[in-house]
Parts: structure tokens; sequence; C-alpha cells
């Protein structure tokens, strides 16, 4: 009887930290680190020059995302979150899209369709 209610208590213990709910590992800080393979700053085809992102995804399923440009514009995205077996699913507010991100660890990787076309963009953050 006491192996049982100690399995069980495992068990309990272990669905509270379940990274498949935003109240698990996902939450926190992410910088982004690298776009198609290279590493910031980033120069777009428009010529403005992407110093640094900062991702952070929230307990309670929203998420902020700033964008910092080298003319001083900020770019800002806000919407909500949630993560089923390490994807995650964005719904973007700002814009009013969805797109997905994989997490392998403390490495978040998004890819999505260019909207300038030329094909897909992959963004990797790593958590702070």
């Amino acid at each position: 009887m006491r192996r049982i209610a100690v399995l069980l208590a495992v068990i309990a213990l272990t669905a509270c930290n379940d990274a498949t709910s935003p109240n698990g590992s996902a939450t926190g800080s992410y910088s982004l680190r690298t776009i198609n393979g290279t590493i910031l700053p980033y120069t777009f085809s428009d010529g403005s020059v992407l110093i640094s992102d900062q991702l952070v995804l929230n307990s309670d399923g929203s998420y902020i995302d700033e964008a910092h440009f080298s003319n001083r514009q900020d770019f800002v995205e806000q919407g909500f979150w949630s993560i089923n077996n390490n994807l995650i699913t964005f719904n973007d507010q700002t814009d009013g899209i969805n797109y997905t991100a994989s997490l392998s660890g403390s490495v978040l990787t998004e890819t999505f369709n260019n909207s300038g076309g030329g094909g897909s963009v992959t963004e990797v953050f790593e958590r702070n």
C-alpha cells in the first residue's frame, strides 16, 4: 500500500511540472540568437537591421516579443501561446496570424513564411 501511495505522489509531482501546459517549463525569457543561421545583428532585404529580440512566455499563456532595430525603432508583438509535445503554437494578436515553434531544452526555433515573399524564415531563440 505504501508503494502505491509513493508512486501516486511521484506521478502527481511529475504532472505539476508538465512542459505541455503554459505553466510548464517553457515559460521564461528567450533571446534571439540567429535568423536563417546568421548571428545578430541581422540585415533584412529592405536594409533594416535587427540588433536584438526578446521573447517572453508568461505563465498565464500570454507572450510579448520585443524587437529592437538599429534605427531606434522597436516592434512589439503580443498574443497567446500554448504548448503540446514541445510544439508551441503562437496566436499573434498584433498581426492576426498563427505560427508555431519547437522547443528543445533551452532552444526555441520558429519557422514561418516570409510575408515579403522569398521562402521561409527560421529564428532561433535561447532561454536566458
